[in-house]
């Protein structure tokens, strides 16, 4: 069910970025909701929509909805893929034996929606994964590395010197099932997108579904948000 076209999203951002170009942002969809009104679109759906495009405030919105295809609501969880489960952009390059110094962890300071334990490793979990825990529908989720719980946000720390391959054999070795197919490529997608983030900066993670002539194309994405709790 299409809930917004994009020439909504078009109109839905002119219209947010006059607000913050007066008075800023304010970390919160306020002004994505007056508009909402306006045009009649039901706001429990419009949040599942945007926080499954990583639009979890106003500026979020014009940043990371894409532009050029129509948002559908996202129904349940969807069908594992086994030769692709965490939906790694298929142009994304490898980079032989390069080495990485960061990853993502829960932290105590993002409470909402975290059952990890405090400061353990998280990966995204794949697409289609069932969580253990109830999170929103329209929430993807990072996977605990020793609890295989889920959480919304991560933040970035150091760890010690580890290239691809390693990473990913460490994380399969754990037995968990969210992990079972962990790949380097996989691995290095991951810290491809931590790597020039502040260490301490919270992080979240979605799958974002473009339609098109060959069909549905997923791909997961790792994203700096702004503090929320």
């Amino acid at each position: 069910m299409t809930l917004l076209t994009k020439n909504q999203i078009t109109e839905l951002c002119v219209f947010i970025e006059k607000r913050i170009e007066k008075k800023g942002c304010d970390h919160s969809l306020k002004n994505t909701f007056e508009w909402a009104e306006k045009k009649g679109i039901d706001i429990a759906d419009l949040i599942d929509v945007l926080e499954f495009n990583g639009g979890f405030c106003d500026c979020e919105v014009t940043m990371n909805l894409p532009e050029d295809c129509d948002l559908q609501l996202v129904a349940g969880y969807k069908e594992l893929d086994l030769k692709n489960p965490f939906k790694i952009p298929l142009n994304f390059q490898q980079t032989e034996n390069k080495i990485y110094t960061k990853a993502l962890f829960s932290s105590p300071e993002y409470a909402h929606n975290n059952y990890t334990k405090n400061e353990e490793l998280i990966i995204p979990a794949p697409f289609g994964f069932k969580p253990k825990k109830r999170v929103r529908k329209s929430m993807h989720f990072f996977n605990g590395t020793e609890s295989e719980l889920p959480t919304e946000i991560g933040v970035v720390k150091e760890i010690e010197p580890i290239n691809g391959k390693e990473f990913a054999k460490k994380i399969r070795d754990l037995k968990l099932k969210s992990f079972m197919n962990f790949s380097e490529r996989d691995a290095e997608y991951y810290f491809s997108r931590i790597e020039k983030i502040d260490i301490g900066k919270p992080m979240g993670t979605h799958f974002m579904e473009k339609s098109g002539i060959g069909g549905t194309k997923i791909d997961l994405k790792i994203h700096k948000v702004i503090f929320r709790k």
